[in-house]
């Protein structure tokens, strides 16, 4: 008899990457300076020592000074280092060009570099289109496991900007670019359209009557980078470069597992502490798909390495999720379920992966030959629908002229397997969501609120996976207490509720408490009531926010508020029994601790003031009997409007 697994447990043995180090060959370091050097100072340092010696110019943006130095002569970096500090030039570290390393930078001073912003970026404005109601942008909606995006509430991202990093992009004129950046290549590749569907899914193309994305007003830039392999220094670069540029989210669903190095931790704290005008700049990458088997074992272990990129805690790790529920699992030919993606500790939230709409076309009619950039791993088996990252020829087999959904217009559409470089793309495009709701949102502040509005997701396999090919495959079977699963991290991410929770203090306690229906019905009191509309500002609103997601203690005040609502919407009764004032008191109660929290964000000066005016009008107010009274009866009006379906709950038991 075998003891009992335990519910956190799988086999987790992920593919080795890490190539062997090439300290002691010819040179192709990266020495990452204190500050800026000129290249000819590093080659005359190192010439005495090494023949040849060529000194590129690579990074120079406080705090990152990187120069690579190349030579046919053999050398370590602590030789390097060494005649370097002999040459009084301040070095902070040499890495391998080429070969990734664990090693952790050592820390640069953030003081010393300004906080990146928009460097000739175009945003662009609200485009006010409906998107198309069609099979394959079930991705889109609330129900089937989509991502829950509501135009009218969410909005299209505009004013945001999307870093997508790439090494191919077949069909990149059909997206409308801001620009495409050419990141340590010379000419962009288009033989794949793994790039342009990154871009396509997260924000769309920009022809007449193209595929409108999940932030469609958001705009975009594509960074080209070298296939994997070559060298693992372009990665970095081109995240320092996004951010550098003005990015409001980044995403990258390249092939990168193998290229941690230092340069790499350089650039994630780079984003992390300067990117977004210095609120940091969020970093999103997919678990990846790489199939191995642990040791004196048969089943695949499908696991994302603790050293790979995916796995750095400042980098949002998504993996793909299935349409209906549940992990995105492939039938084989056999008509068995089977995994399309690596699970791991480091995996943050779950997105569609499953069949989306293909978002561009096929040239002449047809796809091109290869598609999406590799995945490494297990192939499918012989005979089974071959998949390749999100690609239309090597993915699922098109769709043509799929049947519309009731109401819609009659569509022809190609869908193929997004797996985790789709679902990855898809959250980039909530967070610009979100980002154009809250601005002021620092990175730990988005992480939070996504958090909280995540839609939760079962640890064991859908009934409608079955049979699975092996059930070793659909392990952990359980959620640690955080509700952390390795497959699907803390939940499914939902566009709907984080961009309300975004917005506003009051819709954020709706949705902590399960109420989203209210939530949506406060924001539409808010958009469309003078009475809610004139409680308080919109700036104050986004910053009541932070200070909820920062306080523990207010935070629960509010959300008491809100049940009390809840639990005497429609019942004047229930109101009556509970005092005259009491709703007045709380209010001030809540108001006096945004005014004096110590975990909040420090506010502007004009939220600062109006959270004062508000002070004084609500002790002002308790000293009038009759104003206490409008208070109470605004609050009422406004908890039966919310809560309609309790009010009308309420009517009915009262006539009962």
């Amino acid at each position: 008899m075998r003891p009992p697994r335990p519910p956190w447990d799988f086999g987790y043995a992920p593919v080795p990457t890490a190539a062997g180090d090439d300290d002691g060959g010819p040179l192709d370091v990266v020495v990452a300076l204190r500050g800026a050097v000129a290249p000819g100072a590093v080659a005359a340092a190192l010439s005495a020592r090494w023949s040849a010696v060529e000194v590129e110019r690579v990074i120079e943006r406080p705090p990152i000074f990187w120069l690579r130095v190349r030579s046919p002569d053999r050398g370590r970096r602590v030789e390097v280092a060494a005649a370097l500090s002999a040459a009084a030039l301040p070095a902070r570290y040499v890495a391998s060009a080429r070969r990734p390393s664990a090693a952790v930078a050592p820390r640069f001073d953030a003081s010393a570099g300004a906080a990146a912003r928009p460097d000739g970026w175009t945003a662009r404005g609200a485009s006010y289109e409906d998107d198309p109601v069609t099979p394959g942008r079930w991705f889109l909606r609330d129900e089937e496991g989509g991502i829950g995006v509501d135009r009218r509430r969410c909005g299209g991202g505009a004013g945001m900007r999307l870093g997508v990093i790439d090494d191919d992009a077949w069909a990149a004129d059909a997206l409308g670019l801001d620009r495409e950046v050419l990141v340590m290549i010379e000419h962009p590749p288009r033989s794949q359209p793994h790039g342009s569907f990154m871009v396509a899914w997260a924000v769309g193309s920009r022809r007449p009557g193209g595929f409108r994305g999940v932030a469609p007003d958001a705009s975009p830039r594509l960074y080209l980078i070298p296939k994997p392999g070559s060298c693992v220094l372009a990665l970095p670069v081109a995240i320092v470069q996004a951010v550098s540029d003005g990015a409001d989210v980044v995403v990258c669903a390249a092939y990168v597992e193998g290229s941690t190095t230092p340069m790499l931790d350089d650039a994630l704290e780079f984003a992390a502490r300067l990117g977004r005008r210095g609120r940091g700049c969020p970093v999103v990458f997919p678990t990846g798909r790489e199939a191995s088997s642990p040791p004196e074992s048969l089943h695949a272990s499908f696991s994302l390495g603790f050293g790979e990129p995916a796995s750095d805690p400042r980098v949002f790790c998504v993996g793909p999720g299935a349409r209906g529920d549940g992990w995105f699992l492939w039938r084989d030919r056999r008509g068995r379920s089977r995994p399309f993606a690596n699970r791991g500790p480091a995996v943050r939230w779950l997105a569609p992966g499953d069949d989306l709409t293909c978002p561009l076309p096929p040239a002449s009619g047809a796809a091109p030959a290869s598609s999406a950039a590799p995945v490494s791993g297990a192939a499918p088996e012989s005979g089974a629908v071959p998949v390749s990252g999100a690609a239309p020829a090597s993915g699922a087999a098109p769709e043509s002229g799929a049947a519309p959904e009731s109401g819609a217009a009659p569509v022809s559409e190609r869908l193929c397997h997004a797996e985790s470089s789709g679902a990855s793309a898809l959250a980039a495009g909530v967070l610009l969501l979100v980002l154009s709701r809250n601005p002021a949102l620092r990175l730990p502040e988005l992480d939070a609120l996504v958090l909280r509005t995540l839609a939760p997701v079962p640890p064991a396999a859908p009934a409608s996976a079955e049979p699975i090919a092996d059930p070793w495959d659909v392990l952990p079977a359980g959620r640690d207490r955080d509700g952390h699963n390795a497959k699907h991290g803390y939940g499914r991410i939902d566009a709907g509720r984080a961009c309300l929770a975004a917005g506003d203090p009051i819709a954020l306690a709706l949705l902590l408490i399960g109420e989203d229906a209210a939530a949506r019905a406060w924001h539409d009191a808010r958009a469309a009531g003078p009475l809610a509309r004139g409680l308080y500002s919109r700036r104050l609103a986004r910053w009541a926010v932070r200070a909820l997601l920062a306080d523990p203690s207010l935070c629960h005040g509010v959300c008491a508020l809100a049940r009390h609502a809840r639990l005497t919407a429609g019942d004047a009764a229930r109101r009556r029994a509970h005092g005259a004032g009491v709703i007045l008191r709380q209010l001030s109660v809540l108001v006096r601790g945004l005014a004096a929290s110590r975990q909040a964000p420090a506010p502007a000066p004009r939220v600062r003031d109006e959270v004062a005016a508000l002070l004084d009008g609500l002790e002002r107010s308790a000293t009038d009997a009759a104003a206490v009274q409008a208070v109470e009866s605004r609050f009422g009006e406004l908890a039966d409007a919310v809560f309609a379906d309790a009010a009308e709950r309420g009517a009915r038991q009262g006539a009962a």
